[in-house]
């Protein structure tokens, strides 16, 4: 829906940003789109996610894309479930350290983003799988 506040979306609201490119890679126009699926840290940290989640390659090329992730494949329900609350924590994840190198003028990485991301998931996914215990 446009609303989340990239110096794309800002730019198109009529607030100039500067030079609008993405604060984590510095390579392209930051948009919602390339913050979560083309930058340089989010292609790597869906690596790192797929290779945890023992799932195929993640690859997205919208935040739609990653938002349906979970429905393909061969995920039972809980693991459907579960795969789901870690593409969003892994997208607040990378809004977080985009925010950081923004207003910080920190310097990210990837394995801090993902440990951020297990830590994160972990915590979603107790408070809210009552089913069964985790493994």
């Amino acid at each position: 829906m446009s609303r989340i506040p990239t110096t794309d979306a800002l730019s198109r609201r009529g607030i100039d940003i500067g030079d609008g490119l993405c604060p984590l890679c510095s390579s392209e126009e930051e948009s919602t789109d390339h913050l979560l699926t083309s930058c340089v840290v989010a292609v790597i940290l869906w690596q790192k996610i797929s290779l945890w989640c023992r799932i195929p390659p993640i690859f997205a090329f919208s935040i739609k894309d990653l938002l349906e992730i979970h429905k393909t494949g061969n995920l039972k329900g809980g693991e459907r479930e579960a795969l789901h609350g870690i593409i969003t924590v892994a997208c607040w994840c990378l809004w977080l350290a985009r925010n950081k190198v923004k207003f910080s003028a920190s310097e990210i990485k990837v394995d801090s983003v993902f440990s951020d991301v297990k830590s994160l998931g972990y915590l979603w996914f107790k408070n809210r799988y009552k089913c069964k215990p985790i493994s």
